[in-house]
Order: structure tokens, then C-alpha cells, then sequence
């Protein structure tokens, strides 16, 4: 009984501290200075599918209750979102405040007993409470994304695939920044994170974050430093495990002029959890440059060591007036909670489908596990806008493995763990037309390949839609 009663404490501090924190920030947008907008929204749309469950099926008894399909959806459906929901948004000289909220009607004209309700919340905000000195930080989601590489794979909630699952994330963030003259900056921040699920098998966590950063100012031009300390905690509900991850960082940036300059880091890295590849411990180092040709490019690129062999880093930015052109490679061990919300709210997956445009592209999938991964990213796209038209070109790569125990998600599908070890391989095709102010034509195409690296198995995902969407009102 402690233990439940534990477990709901720490849900209920980490949701109160979070509504706190937004009302606080709604409050305070109140008495400084600046604007809050708040407008209704309604959605509504229909859809025909003759395949409801995209060829879903059980899996078997010991499949944890993960059910791809579900049961009762059979056949061909005609959908109906009915999508209420409320934006809020304000900026002033000491905050900044944006929420909305979509209840996610969906009703099944042959299959009613699937008729249910989803909950979609994206809310962000920022105060400076005490003027250059102390600011909070809050943030809050209830978004849907598919659970596993194996099921079938959607970009909405229309498709019953028994592959969904809905997930909760919340994290508040106070801290502290202090300018020395032209000097240096520094800045303490501590994160209490916290992302919560009902799917059987997975472990809710609570993140403990605490970061400290000296970084030098601008008497420092030709050689600037820094220093960066790093201490995170990852604690699974029902299990007794802490994940512990913590860095101490020195770096150096040599400026040869004011758009090249040569960087490199050194520190040490200290992580704590079961291994199944060895040593989580280290020194680590990088060396590389950045260069910025002109106003409108810049590129980075790193390379050194980790605990886990060699590491890279790069990015690559171009913009024009009509163009984006973006390259990203990233790579960094890590786990579901403290990656929440990266690269689209953990998946690139728009939960509604029809009304999100170029977020409905099938793409990256960050599915459920219990596990510390090392996980390798690439991403490269180029956006073309014009007055009429928008088109998005993307390609993406996602390798994951595996560096903790198995048994950490043994209960999340009841089969042999072989899913983990992955990779993502694919891209997006996305035009828009503007037919008014209030409506758009949308056409994407997606392709995506999952490769499951230990068993030799791969898995192939194509879709391609059109649709038109406009709104009601706003």
C-alpha cells in the first residue's frame, strides 16, 4: 500500500506543480505588461477507411496486452471527428504563455462500441519572475503515438490498431541567470520531469534533472570557454531502479575570424544503470569546427569519444527567402523520459490527422520501452514556400540500440525483446495549396522502413493521402 500511495504522490505533485506553474504564468501575463489572446476552435471532419484496422491482428495471449486491432473493428468505417477545442496565447517584456487543447471526438458509424475521446494538450510557458535573474519554465502535453515498430503504424487516432497508446508529459523548470559584466554568464537550473502512460508495461517515470553552465562573455573573442555540469535521474514506477547520468564538460571555442572558429570539449562522464555492453563510464572528448560563410548558412560538426566508441555531431543550416534547407546528425545515450518531446512530441506523429498537414507525414517513432538506448539521428529536409504553395521534401534515419537489461520490458509486450535493436529508414513528400485563408488542399506521401537488427526482419510502411481541411471558426 506505501508503494501505491507513493506512486500517486508523485503524480499528483508533478501534475499540481505543473497547473501551478500555468496558472501562475496566466497570473502573472495578467499584471506585466503584454497581451493574453484566447480564442475557441472547432474541427470537424469525416472520413472512409475500408481498412479500419490496417490489417491488424492479435498477436497472442502473451502479447501484454498490446492486442494490434483490437477487437470488434471489422472491415470498411466512416469516421467522425467532432473536435472542440481552445487556444491560448501571450507575450509580454516578461513572459510568454501558449496552450491548446483539442478533445478528440471520434465516432465509428459500424463499429460504435469503438467511439471514444481522446485528450490533445500542447501548453509551453515562460516567466522571468525576478528581472535577470530568476525564470520558470513549464510545460505539459496528452498526446497519442504508436507503441511498437511491430503493429500496424498510423499518424491519427482514426485507425483502430490496438497499437496506440496515450501518454502524459510534464515537466517544470526554475532557474537561475546572472550576467557578469562582459565577462561571463552562468546559469542553475533544475527539471522535474514526469511521463506517464496506461499501457500495460510501462513504467511511469520521475526525471531530477540539475544543470549548472559558466560560459564566457564577450571580453573573451578570440579563445571563449566554458564549463557545463550535468546530473540527471531517472526513477521507474513498480520497479526499484534509478537511472543516473551525470557530465562534467570543459569546452574551448579559437576564433580565426568572426565566421570560423575551431572547438573542442574534454570532461568526464559518470552513468549508472545494468549494462549489457560494457563500461558506462569514461572519460570523453570532441574536437571540430563551425563556420558561418555568410548571413545565411552556418554548419557545425564535431567528433570525438564517448563510453560507447566513437561519437558525431553535425548540422547544417541554409535559408533564403523562399527556402529552408536543414541537416541534422545527432547521437546521445538516453531514455524515453528524457528525450519526451523531441523531434515532435516523441515520434513525429500528429495525433489528430487531417488538421495537422505536414505533421500527419509518417516518420521517426520513438515507441515505448523501459530501456536505455543509445540512439543515432539523421534528418534532412528543404521547404519550399510560396504565396500559394508550400512544398516539403524530408529523408530520415534512426538507429536505436539497446543498452540496459531486457527484463525492463518484458512485461511491456510479453515476447522476445527483439524489436529494440532497430532502425528507421525513410522520408516525406508534403505540397500544400491554399485554396483560401481558411482552407488547404494537402498531399503527402511517406515511406518508411523498420529493420529489426538482431532477428534479420524488416518491415515496410507506405501511405500516401489527400485531403482538404478548413476551418469552422477561430
Amino acid at each position: 500500500m506505501s508503494f501505491s500511495i507513493k506512486q500517486s504522490c508523485n503524480y499528483l505533485f508533478i501534475i499540481y506543480f505543473s497547473v501551478t506553474s500555468f496558472l501562475f504564468l496566466a497570473h502573472f501575463a495578467q499584471v506585466a505588461a503584454g497581451e493574453l489572446e484566447f480564442n475557441p476552435t472547432l474541427m470537424i471532419s469525416e472520413t472512409y477507411t475500408d481498412n479500419v484496422r490496417l490489417g491488424g491482428g492479435l498477436i497472442g495471449s502473451g502479447a501484454g496486452g498490446i492486442g494490434f486491432g483490437g477487437a470488434g473493428a471489422r472491415g470498411g468505417d466512416l469516421i467522425t471527428q467532432i473536435n472542440p477545442g481552445l487556444q491560448l496565447a501571450g507575450q509580454g517584456r516578461r513572459y510568454e504563455l501558449n496552450a491548446q487543447y483539442i478533445m478528440n471526438n471520434l465516432i465509428f458509424a459500424k463499429n460504435n462500441e469503438l467511439t471514444r475521446i481522446r485528450h490533445i494538450l500542447n501548453a509551453s510557458g515562460t516567466a522571468e519572475v525576478l528581472k535577470d535573474l530568476f525564470f520558470i519554465d513549464g510545460d505539459a502535453r496528452m498526446l497519442q503515438q504508436n507503441v511498437s515498430l511491430l503493429g500496424p503504424q498510423t499518424a491519427n487516432n482514426v485507425f483502430v490498431t490496438g497499437n496506440r497508446a496515450n501518454l502524459e508529459i510534464y515537466s517544470v523548470s526554475p532557474y537561475i541567470r546572472h550576467r557578469f559584466q562582459n565577462f561571463a554568464t552562468a546559469e542553475a537550473r533544475y527539471t522535474r520531469g514526469y511521463v506517464k502512460s496506461g499501457f500495460n508495461g510501462f513504467r511511469n517515470s520521475q526525471r531530477d534533472s540539475y544543470r549548472f553552465n559558466l560560459n564566457s562573455g564577450s571580453a573573451f573573442r578570440k579563445l571563449a570557454w566554458g564549463f557545463n555540469y550535468d546530473n540527471s535521474r531517472v526513477n521507474l514506477d513498480r520497479v526499484d531502479t534509478t537511472l543516473k547520468f551525470e557530465r562534467y564538460i570543459g569546452n574551448l571555442r579559437y576564433n580565426f575570424t568572426s565566421r570560423f572558429g575551431l572547438t573542442a570539449t574534454g570532461g568526464y562522464e559518470r552513468n549508472s544503470f545494468v549494462s549489457i555492453r560494457g563500461k558506462t563510464t569514461s572519460p570523453t572528448w570532441t574536437v571540430g569546427f563551425v563556420w558561418a560563410p555568410n548571413k545565411r548558412t552556418d554548419l557545425h560538426f564535431s567528433a570525438g569519444q564517448r563510453f560507447f566508441g566513437d561519437t558525431y555531431s553535425a548540422s547544417v543550416n541554409y535559408r533564403t527567402r523562399l527556402s529552408t534547407w536543414e541537416v541534422l546528425y545527432i547521437e546521445d545515450i538516453t531514455t524515453l523520459n528524457q528525450q519526451a518531446g523531441q523531434f515532435g512530441a516523441l515520434g513525429g506523429l500528429n495525433s489528430l490527422g487531417g488538421f495537422g498537414d505536414q505533421n500527419l507525414l509518417l516518420g521517426l517513432n520513438n515507441f515505448l520501452t523501459n530501456r536505455v538506448f543509445l540512439q543515432r539521428r539523421f534528418n534532412a529536409s528543404v521547404t519550399l514556400s510560396g504565396s500559394k504553395n508550400d512544398l516539403t521534401l524530408r529523408l530520415f534515419q534512426l538507429r536505436r540500440k539497446p543498452y540496459s537489461a531486457e527484463e525492463l520490458d518484458e512485461d511491456l509486450l510479453g515476447f522476445p525483446i527483439f524489436f529494440n535493436n532497430t532502425k528507421q529508414l525513410g522520408g516525406n513528400v508534403f505540397w500544400r495549396y491554399r485554396l483560401s485563408p481558411q482552407t488547404n488542399f494537402n498531399t503527402n506521401f511517406s515511406f518508411v522502413r523498420f529493420d529489426f537488427l538482431s532477428v534479420n526482419r524488416t518491415n515496410d510502411n507506405l501511405i500516401f493521402s489527400a485531403n482538404v481541411t478548413s476551418i469552422v471558426f477561430q
